[in-house]
């Protein structure tokens, strides 16, 4: 089969992404927020002397107020939010992207950026692999020509070396304010390394991306010789395959995806399958049904 022609740039879509709690900040914007502002929707009403504001004077409240008392209508406060994607550009992540057809996570970061953008909010970009790379990331910035700059380097990075301890090292560089964060990688490293990448993010709203290949995770066959490669490593094995290893195989799949789950759920939201190429749709129903 012939690889997808490559596109001129990259997916556009207005996903509707939220932050779990309450924002912070003073820059106005379309996330409920701490405090009090003017660009909300209505909270309740209050006393002059309570809220010493008197653009804010409700006449007619007034005049029902048995006391007398001058009333002043008060708002929900909605602000702007930080969105950021962690990404892993580890060896493991350059399966099938090879910049000749469509790279579903240029595509996926690209469509958050500009999500985040269109919708008056911040977006940046941390990457690392084993170790941080700082060339590839995006500061917190409001500017419409980062998706397709960002898409552009991205497919052209489709990640090398072993080992993501870099993205521990890389999470520091986020703002204190709490932030939406995607975290994108296929998560194969040790458990151990994916609790302590979580549990660093302990003050953000951390929704996770689970990066697949439906062509590497397909069930080995019963029976047969199986060539497997190590993507970091290039390290090749060869298996005799029988009934009795697939099933431990098999096993050991499900095994694994159920720790990440269980991670997942402790430290963030449920995660999204980016599986082979990029889907909007299922990824805006995801984060419609509480994925972020």
């Amino acid at each position: 089969m012939s690889p997808a022609p490559a596109r001129d740039g990259p997916p556009r879509f207005d996903l509707p992404y939220r932050l779990f709690g309450r924002a912070r900040g003073v820059a106005t914007g379309g996330h409920k927020a701490l405090g009090q502002g003017a660009n909300g929707a209505f909270l309740r009403h209050a006393s002059l002397l309570e809220q010493p504001d008197a653009r804010r004077i409700d006449m007619r409240a007034s005049l029902l107020d048995p006391f007398g008392g001058l009333k002043v209508r008060r708002f929900e406060h909605r602000a702007r939010i930080d969105v950021f994607v962690v990404l892993d550009l580890s060896g493991s992540m350059s399966f099938r992207r090879d910049g000749q057809g469509e790279d579903p996570v240029a595509d996926l970061c690209a469509a958050i950026a500009h999500a985040a953008i269109r919708s008056h909010d911040r977006f940046g970009l941390i990457a690392a692999g084993p170790e941080p790379l700082a060339e590839l990331g995006v500061r917190a910035t409001a500017r419409r020509g980062v998706p397709d700059e960002l898409w552009r380097r991205l497919s052209a990075e489709p990640g090398a070396g072993r080992g993501s301890r870099g993205l521990l090292a890389a999470v520091e560089e986020l703002p204190q304010r709490r932030a939406l964060v995607f975290v994108v990688s296929d998560f194969l490293m040790p458990q151990a390394e994916i609790e302590d990448l979580l549990g660093a993010l302990w003050r953000h709203d951390v929704a996770p991306v689970v990066v697949r290949s439906s062509a590497v995770e397909a069930p080995p066959p019963r029976f047969g010789l199986l060539e497997t490669r190590d993507l970091e490593t290039g390290r090749r094995r060869l298996l005799v395959m029988r009934p009795s290893l697939r099933e431990k195989w098999i096993a050991h799949a499900r095994a694994r995806r159920a720790a990440l789950d269980e991670s997942f759920r402790r430290f963030g939201r449920p995660a999204f399958d980016l599986v082979d190429r990029f889907d909007a749709d299922a990824f805006a129903d995801h984060l419609l049904t509480g994925g972020a």
